[in-house]
């Protein structure tokens, strides 16, 4: 008997999984439909995003859907623009990891995510960070690899997007991520924890979305902005005014990534 002590800290290296994206891909065919599609035309970069009604912007609205994510309840929508996707995320982990394997199919290999998170650094609020690394306090990421306290990024990656990051000259740094599946549950202690392992930001997807790709060979990097100061209701305007770039900080991003492909398309 492999468990240990703790389930979720019982992962098996080798051993046989009885399901995959491929066998719900066979048992959803019209869902699928455009998997060759995609292939045939080399796509391998996914940008993800998080959009609430994505139909409502500008430039989404514009871009052809080329597969719908279900989470439960929950869909969300792949577009494809230029040699690249643009994919709306689900909230959590779970769902993440699986929009992550379901993508796979259609021959991506490498994600940029840039979704939002809390702050637990005041001072840099109205900042980007690159993640280099994140704090493994979900679930998810121990069902990929084995007990550690961090799961990191693919360097390679971060690194393209750094170079994007400063030939626009916007402000980031580059540091750790608390990744906390639990969205009520951010106490007190738990946050004076992430702070003594060096994170300063928080948010529900980063880890496993890493954790994902070290196990099945994909490249991922994750830049964030914040939302919110955690242990403060307010909001904050995060992101300065640029030319070209609306204030409205979702639409700002998807204009960031549109940037962004943009330039990995050159």
């Amino acid at each position: 008997m492999f468990f240990k002590k703790f389930p979720i800290i019982s992962c098996c290296d080798g051993d046989e999984e009885i399901t995959s994206p491929q066998q719900f891909a066979d048992h959803a065919a019209t869902e699928f439909e455009n998997v060759e599609k995609v292939k045939q035309k080399g796509i391998k970069r996914c940008y993800i995003i998080f959009y609430d009604n994505p139909e409502n912007n500008d430039f989404l609205k514009t871009l052809d859907v080329v597969f719908v994510f279900h989470a439960g309840s929950v869909t969300t929508k792949v577009f494809e623009y230029k040699n690249a996707l643009i994919s709306i995320s689900p909230l959590g982990g779970p769902s993440a990891a699986s929009l992550m394997e379901e993508l796979a199919l259609f021959g991506i290999r490498e994600f940029v995510a840039v979704g939002s998170a809390g702050c637990l650094q005041a001072d840099l609020k109205d900042k980007f960070v690159l993640v280099e690394k994140a704090v493994r306090d979900e679930g998810t990421s121990y069902h990929y690899l084995k007990p550690s306290t961090y799961v990191e990024t693919d360097r390679d990656l971060c690194g393209q997007v750094e170079n994007f990051l400063t030939e626009k000259q916007f402000e980031f740094v580059k540091a750790t991520t608390w990744t906390n599946d639990a969205y009520y549950r951010e106490t007190k202690q738990k946050v004076a924890m992430a702070k003594k392992l060096g994170a300063v930001a928080v948010e529900m997807e980063c880890a496993s979305w890493c954790a994902v790709a070290k196990c099945r060979g994909f490249k991922f990097a994750q830049l964030l902005y914040f939302s919110d100061l955690v242990n403060q209701d307010a909001w904050t305007r995060l992101i300065k005014q640029k030319k070209g770039y609306h204030t409205d900080r979702k639409d700002v991003i998807v204009l960031l990534v549109k940037d962004m492909i943009d330039d990995y398309s050159k």
